[in-house]
């Protein structure tokens, strides 16, 4: 998988976005949870940015965590 610094640097912005998103369903999070769970959320954003393939059957599971009460 080759990556360029853009595409790098705009998977970032783009999960640093959806973290934010998350700590808004679960107050609880701390930003390195939330940045974790985006990445597992989204595989396609997560690869560029770490460089390495990311698993994908936790989407539904990432989804289930958000929803669930806290």
């Amino acid at each position: 998988m080759r990556v360029t610094a853009w595409q790098k640097h705009k998977a970032g912005i783009d999960l640093f976005r959806i973290a934010e998103v998350y700590k808004q369903f679960r107050s609880d999070l701390s930003d390195k949870e939330a940045l974790k769970l985006a990445m597992l959320g989204n595989p396609d954003l997560a690869e560029p940015y770490l460089g390495c393939p990311v698993r994908r059957d936790a989407v539904d599971e990432v989804r289930k965590f958000l929803y669930q009460a806290h």
